[in-house]
């Protein structure tokens, strides 16, 4: 008896499942009908957002001889730009549905640990959201592109000039608070070099960051 009663409770919502997918697909109903307003709204009406951050980035990535230990304590501010809208198709089954941003960033970096004392740059690059119908987290990967100044101390075995290049890539999700407003929670790695420019006279230590970072943003 207990065997037949978890059965018939799993048959029904089967049953219920099958006649709902039935009902759809006879009426034609276009997924974004029933998309809920939420994702609608925040993932596709609204073309800019603006972020506010912080986090810590600590240089545990290549630590050691000529490399120094780093603690940088970064404040960002980012806009970004949507390139285009929330795919409905089933390619992956639906898994890679999303939509791509184009994001600016300006940052200043505080140095708490290391040879520096500060470093601020400006970056640029791709971003790409992971949307499915009904969520309020949306994953996301990032890259970008960018330059710098530093205030360097090569003989301290840090950065061998002011100047300096640097990449970056992260990942992590945003929460939507409300149409507008949402949270953003990510992991990122920093690369800051000087591309061997200061060899060979000043060694070129570059600085490998990893650390969390946290924002919140607003869509407009």
């Amino acid at each position: 008896m207990r065997t037949k009663n978890a059965v018939m409770p799993f048959i029904t919502c089967v049953m219920a499942v099958l006649i709902l997918s039935l009902a759809q697909a006879w009426a034609g109903t276009d997924m974004r009908e029933i998309t809920p307003p939420a994702c609608d709204k925040c993932c596709s009406d609204k073309d800019w957002t603006i972020e506010l951050g912080s986090g810590a980035l600590f240089s545990n990535v290549r630590r050691g001889p000529p490399n120094k230990g780093y603690t940088m304590i970064p404040i960002n501010l980012t806009a970004s730009l949507k390139l285009d809208d929330v795919g409905l198709d089933n390619f992956m089954g639906g898994w890679l549905r999303g939509y791509s941003e184009f994001y600016f960033n300006a940052g200043y970096f505080q140095i708490t640990s290391g040879p520096e004392n500060h470093y601020e740059g400006l970056m640029v690059g791709p971003r790409y959201n992971f949307v499915q119908p009904g969520w309020k987290i949306i994953p996301f990967i990032s890259g970008g592109v960018g330059c710098g100044f530093a205030d360097s101390n090569p003989k301290q075995g840090g950065l061998g000039q002011d100047f300096n290049f640097s990449f970056e890539t992260s990942a992590g999700f945003k929460y939507l608070i409300s149409d507008e407003w949402y949270t953003r929670l990510a992991v990122e790695y920093k690369h800051i070099s000087n591309a061997g420019m200061s060899e060979p006279t000043n060694p070129n230590n570059a600085i490998d960051a990893l650390g969390p970072q946290l924002t919140v943003g607003y869509a407009f």
